[in-house]
Order: structure tokens, then sequence, then C-alpha cells
């Protein structure tokens, strides 16, 4: 015949192993993309005025450039930096050519940067700020 404290210890057991099943399928609820799980979006070709390609990239709380891909020709680029959102600052960089910078932009804000384009390639851009949320893109130089 069984003890009375080995039924109720055993009954515990079962229970405290239902509640922890519940916690963690709880958990496993959130169905949030994380931000570096989220896509990018879009590829934009540079516009050409009085000689500059002139690109306006948009940022906002997503932690995304939009576009992320940008197609140039060799010469000189202008990138513009407006941010839409209400969040952290954003910049961006090219990845290797630390000139080749905008300073921090504050939402509702604009800023830009001009440089030169290196040689026909692919090459990354990023927020410093926010590289480790996925906040990157591609800036494509296409050859002559």
């Amino acid at each position: 015949m069984p003890r009375v404290s080995d039924a109720c210890g055993g009954r515990a057991v079962r229970v405290a192993a239902v509640l922890m099943l519940a916690v963690v399928i709880a958990g496993c609820t959130n169905r949030q993309a994380s931000p570096n799980r989220r896509g990018h979006p879009g590829s934009s070709t540079a516009a050409m005025v009085n000689g500059v390609q002139q690109v306006t990239l948009t940022v906002n709380d997503t932690f995304r450039f939009d576009p992320s891909r940008v197609v140039v020709h060799p010469g000189t680029v202008k990138i513009t930096l407006v941010h839409k959102g209400s969040g952290a600052p954003h910049d961006f960089a090219l990845i290797g050519f630390p000139a080749d910078q905008t300073g921090l932009v504050n939402a509702g804000g604009t800023t830009s940067t001009t440089f030169t384009t290196p040689s026909a390639g692919t090459y990354a851009f990023e927020c410093t700020l926010h590289v480790t949320q996925g906040m990157t893109g591609t800036l494509v130089v296409l050859p002559n």
C-alpha cells in the first residue's frame, strides 16, 4: 500500500512538470521577428543629378536601410540618409572606406556624404551603431 507522502510527492512532481511545460510553451508563442531576422527591403539605382549620382536611404526604427541594395556606376556618389523613425540615431558607413561615412542622423533629420566610388565590385555598408541588429546593406559598383 503506497504511503500518503509518496502519493502527494508524485503528484507534486507531475504538477510541477506540467507547469514548467506550460511556461516553456508560453515563451515560444512570441511570433515577432527579431531585428536580425527581418528581411532587407529593396534595391535602387543611383540617379544622376548635375554629374553626381544620388541615392536616398531611409532609416527608421526597424534597423534596416531602405533600400538596402544600391547600384552605382564609377564616379562621384552622394548618399543622403533620411531618418523617418522616432527612435535611435543612425549613420551610414561604407566598410573599408572610413572617409565614406555620414555623421549620425537623429529622428526627423537628414545627413549625407559624398565620395568617389571604389573600383567595380560589391561592398558592404552598415549603421555602425546597429550592425549587430543586422542594419547592413550592399553597394554594387558596376564596371565602366
